[in-house]
């Protein structure tokens, strides 16, 4: 019980030092299952060990860390595929990433840790496969809403459009042609309010007094910082209200080019488009026409379809619009969170606990 406490108080402690405690919550019932049922664990000796197969590149600390988390964790780390297929067979644990031809391979697994917050690209065997996925979510969410904001500000108040053109140039430039906006007292709307997306309303809210109205496919509760939640559906209703509209979505079926000509149509000719969760939410060549004809203000994008973006590709050429490669919610921080979620959840594991940030294989999130 005390080692139990200890690894509990570990995880607890280092999600406060990382402000991201209130990102992670115990799973409900309803969504978060039990990863085995209890006969599993009944069925299990008291000594046996958790084979654990980990894909990633760890440390010799990071890997202690995983080690201790739990009881009886004998962790392998398959630094090739060659390496992976060897060992595959036995694990029951993965913690990384698992391709088509791997998981047809693994036998015993009946719990894998993705590395990432999306899933949309998860192999066919492995939505197949009986076993129980989670993922990275709310984990990078902080840093990514940070990364939001920065996109919007850059917009708003025309580093991208001139301020930062005119440094590189040494010049002294006013932005005659370019209105400086303010956020005060504005409305975002954003599309997905899991980790990245409250983030981004909590910051917003308290920090520029924005209105938040917002939409999520789950049903969840509203925070004090949202002025509307509602399902989906509601989306062509928020659009024509916001000055911001985000997107903040996972990337399913229900959600590709969701973000298309219909939507961009009814925004406010001075209201701004942030993406900051997949590129396949939006149709990107609508995207070019609304921005190019004046239909928005501007767009701020940390994603997009392809990546890299090739250098032909028209929206390079678009005006004010900035883009980021990807790299919203890269800090050194987030090795930290992301040991301190594996570790609390190979803990949970091997003590038959529900998991944290379990994943709907058929919805895709």
């Amino acid at each position: 019980m005390a080692e139990d406490s200890i690894s509990r108080r570990n995880f607890l402690g280092a999600m406060a030092v990382t402000a991201a405690t209130a990102t992670l919550s115990e799973p409900s019932s309803a969504n978060s299952p039990k990863i085995q049922d209890d006969s599993f664990f009944k069925s299990r000796p008291a000594n046996m060990p958790i084979k654990v197969v980990c894909t990633e590149n760890l440390t010799a600390t990071e890997e202690k860390q995983i080690k201790s988390a739990g009881k009886n964790i004998e962790l392998r780390i398959a630094a090739s595929p060659d390496e992976l297929k060897k060992c595959i067979g036995e694990a029951e644990v993965v913690l990384g990433r698992l391709d088509e031809s791997t998981v047809k391979l693994a036998k015993n697994l009946k719990w894998m840790q993705g590395w990432g917050a999306g899933v949309e690209n998860m192999p066919k065997e492995l939505v197949e496969h009986p076993c129980q996925v989670t993922n990275m979510q709310r984990i990078f969410a902080p840093v990514i809403a940070e990364s939001a904001i920065g996109l919007l500000l850059s917009l708003t108040r025309g580093l991208t459009q001139v301020s930062i053109p005119a440094f590189q140039q040494k010049q002294w430039k006013e932005a005659d042609n370019v209105p400086l906006d303010d956020l005060y007292g504005k409305t975002i709307g954003i599309v997905g309010m899991g980790g990245i997306g409250s983030e981004t309303a909590r910051r917003l809210h308290y920090g520029f007094n924005m209105k938040v109205l917002a939409t999520d496919a789950k049903p969840l509760p509203k925070p004090e910082f949202v002025a509307e939640l509602h399902d989906p559906g509601w989306l062509m209703e928020m659009v024509p209200q916001v000055d911001v509209l985000m997107s903040a979505a996972p990337l399913t079926k229900q959600t590709r080019q969701l973000f298309n000509s219909e939507v961009f149509s009814k925004m406010k000719p001075s209201a701004y488009f942030i993406n900051v969760s997949r590129g396949g939410l939006v149709d990107q060549d609508a995207l070019v026409k609304a921005l190019k004809e004046k239909k928005i203000r501007g767009a701020g994008l940390d994603v997009t379809t392809p990546e890299p973006l090739p250098v032909s590709h028209p929206l390079w050429t678009c005006p004010n619009l900035v883009i980021t490669p990807h790299n919203s919610g890269q800090a050194p921080i987030r090795q930290v969170r992301l040991l301190a979620l594996v570790s609390e959840n190979v803990r949970r594991y091997s003590h038959g606990l529900p998991l944290l940030n379990v994943v709907d294989k058929i919805k895709g999130y």
